[in-house]
């Protein structure tokens, strides 16, 4: 459906009281609605709907919402004596460019909303009337125009909508703040902050709306940061605003389509890197609950859980996410939202995971009011496969040695297709973790984002995003396919998108897989990865390939770090505790030519948005390049401790293949036409593959 056409049918649509009959029946008077706070807590139990008083009996029993809740208590006293966030205040992680410029990014309107809704929650439960007065200080600051400008992030100006991401966060986050002190506000005062909020929030989306905003045809987290927040916003004001209602059943009908874009194992449509968007439509089905005072509850309903499992497999150690597309491989995962669909489902493995991969700033209110602590956590060890195989979206690949060390012997990651959004031109890559340290890596996003980086084949001109920065084969310097398409339009990723041919798994030996690549390049006659897993630490990657013409075709490696590299084609590299040793081989015609390089920006690609210079990190890369029209070339890991592979030990070829003599006794590879195999028999382990 056409932008224009779903807008005109939304709008006739919303009128259509059978979309949400409880919502509705809910709105039918306001003495239907509930009290407040109606917004993610509840003035009273009803219909299982945690109140007031039971968090406050909740937070007196101790565990991870007593000491949570006291983190959030001593953090709102420390702030409560500071004046308002501004929109050149200093917060973590955010860039000094945005500070300069007195940019509206994600990092202060985040910030901010966790301060106001802090000092509001503290109020309402301890009735602290310095955090109240805290609360308001920095509400009316970011509803002051002469304070904060228009609610929107300068880099989203040129879409020409006044309403962006920064307008539904700051939405949300007033109208949350505005439902916590209700009780405890004037008549005067409530109305000043309804009208705020309409004027900076609800009137600039309305108008977007208006003028055909491409976010609310793409199904994406603009639609739902957006629309969310503000229809969120208008549960809050829902009596005292005339289009509430209207808000409410366009974002209702968008986070319905929304859903739908999940695979059927709960695959996002994004990279896991990126699945903190996931906590927005859990968010927004929270708040309906709350708002329809229990009417509506869809949180334990398909995709969530699925969802929540699918991030759980794709969490590396440390609450890092395997690190595809647009990433941030060091920074932990949002995880907040997990502890509501656990409670959702009484699902103590989720609830395990929630709690030991949260991420430090844990005093945020919403991971407070999401956590049902009734739930009892359930190590996933013997519950959860250790190897698992996604098909849909990215199609990642996990095979992990263990689920309950706190630094796993080795985490292989892997992906067959692309990704609808935030996507890189990854497909195919093979990388993995070592001990809890990253070993053979995605390099992940810039530093800032680039003003072009979203403008189509502009993005790879970053080796961040291109086929260049990853681990996988790269046929005649030329990028992998990727959707041309214009905003508001449907993406078409399937018929550039690999898939998995072949995918075994055995618990105690390893794990396996086929991905057949071809579709993701031109001029490639056929393109075959197959990886294999060898539990603890043994992974060989076969490549396998032919194109239309003779070219140069390379391979590349991303080490966490400088590698010792061999005329050989062996190198080794070490990090912390963790190292790994391997070696490329050509089982091909041509001459191999391997070396190690730096990546770098090139003018004019080497600027952030701000116009700054982007940081120049420099990663190193293996690359083995050979002119042909066809390559199969071997690649041969063993990783482990430091004091294990970080020694001389390296690769061997013998009569029958390749042999590594390591701590678990001798490994042996071996490829033929029709078979790859990874052997240690001393361990009494092989995993194998067909290749006919």
């Amino acid at each position: 459906m056409k932008r224009r056409k779903f807008l005109q049918n939304s709008a006739t649509v919303a009128a259509a009281w059978s979309l949400l009959p409880h919502l509705r029946a809910a709105s039918s008077a306001s003495g239907g609605l509930p009290p407040h706070p109606r917004l993610f807590i509840a003035a009273d139990n009803a219909n299982g709907l945690q109140s007031v008083a039971d968090f406050r009996r909740a937070i007196q029993q101790g565990g991870f919402l007593g000491e949570t809740w006291a983190k959030t208590v001593a953090q709102a006293n420390a702030e409560k004596v500071l004046p308002p966030l501004q929109p050149d205040s200093a917060v973590p992680a955010r860039p000094a460019s945005m500070i300069r410029d007195r940019n509206l990014d994600y990092y202060i309107c985040h910030q901010t909303g966790a301060r106001m809704n802090r000092f509001s929650l503290v109020h309402l439960v301890t009735g602290d009337e310095a955090c109240k007065d805290a609360a308001l200080a920095q509400i009316r600051a970011v509803l002051d125009p002469d304070q904060w400008p228009d609610w929107i992030d300068q880099a989203h100006i040129r879409f020409g909508h006044p309403a962006d991401l920064r307008t539904g966060m700051l939405s949300q986050d007033c109208a949350l703040a505005y439902d916590w002190l209700h009780d405890s506000l004037t008549d005067a005062e409530r109305v000043e902050i309804r009208a705020g909020i309409d004027r900076r929030g609800i009137q600039p989306f309305l108008t977007s709306v208006d003028q055909g905003a491409w976010w609310m045809e793409d199904l994406n987290n603009w639609v739902t940061v957006i629309a969310g927040g503000v229809a969120i916003a208008a549960m809050a004001l829902r009596e005292h605003h005339s289009k509430a209602q209207h808000i409410i059943d366009l974002a209702t009908e968008r986070f319905d389509a929304y859903l739908e874009t999940y695979g059927p194992e709960g695959e996002f449509n994004e990279s896991v890197s990126y699945s903190g968007a996931n906590r927005i439509p859990v968010g927004y089905f929270t708040a309906m609950r709350f708002a329809t005072g229990g009417s509506i509850d869809k949180i334990g309903e398909s995709p969530f859980p699925e969802m929540c499992r699918w991030v759980m497999h794709g969490t590396l150690d440390g609450g890092r996410p395997v690190p595809f597309g647009d990433s941030w491989p060091n920074r932990p995962m949002m995880t907040g939202y997990v502890a509501a669909v656990a409670a959702a489902t009484q699902d103590g493995v989720l609830q395990h995971y929630f709690l030991n991969n949260r991420p430090e700033e844990d005093s945020h209110p919403m991971n407070l009011l999401y956590y049902d602590a009734r739930v009892k956590p359930v190590p996933p060890t013997d519950r959860e496969p250790l190897a698992i195989a996604f098909k849909a979206h990215g199609g990642m690949i996990v095979s992990r040695t263990s689920w309950d060390q706190p630094r796993t012997d080795c985490i292989v990651f892997s992906k067959s297709g692309r990704e609808e959004n935030h996507e890189n031109n990854d497909l195919g890559v093979v990388g993995f973790d070592t001990m809890g340290e990253r070993m053979i890596i995605d390099i992940g996003s810039p530093s800032s984002y680039p003003a072009d980086f979203f403008e189509g084949e502009l993005r790879w001109k970053y080796y961040n995003a291109s086929v260049k920065g990853h681990n996988t084969l790269i046929f005649g310097g030329r990028e992998q396919r990727w959707p041309r398409r214009e905003r508001g339009e449907p993406i078409l990723t399937k018929p550039i998108s690999g898939k998995q041919t072949y995918w075994w798994h055995e618990p105690g030996q390893g794990a396996a897989w086929s991905m057949d690549l071809t579709p993701a390049y031109e001029g490639v006659k056929h393109f075959t990865r197959t990886v294999l897993h060898l539990w603890p630490g043994y992974v060989l990657v076969l490549d396998d390939a032919a194109t239309e013409k003779r070219e140069d075709i390379s391979l590349r490696w991303h080490p966490i770090n400088q590698a010792e590299l061999n005329a050989d084609g062996t190198f080794a590299v070490r990090k912390g505790i963790a190292a790994a040793t391997a070696k490329i081989v050509n089982l091909g015609d041509g001459d191999l030519a391997i070396h190690q390089d730096h990546h770098f920006y090139t003018a004019p690609y080497n600027l952030e948005r701000s116009g700054d210079p982007l940081e120049e990190r420099n990663e190193p890369y293996i690359d083995a390049t050979l002119t042909h029209d066809r390559c199969r070339l071997l690649t041969l890991f063993a990783t482990g401790p430091a004091a294990d592979f970080g020694g001389k030990a390296t690769w061997k070829q013998t009569p029958d293949g390749w042999e590594f003599d390591g701590p678990h006794g001798p490994v042996t590879a071996k490829v033929s036409d029709d078979l790859v195999s990874l052997t240690a028999p001393q361990l009494d382990r092989n995993v194998s593959v067909s290749l006919s």
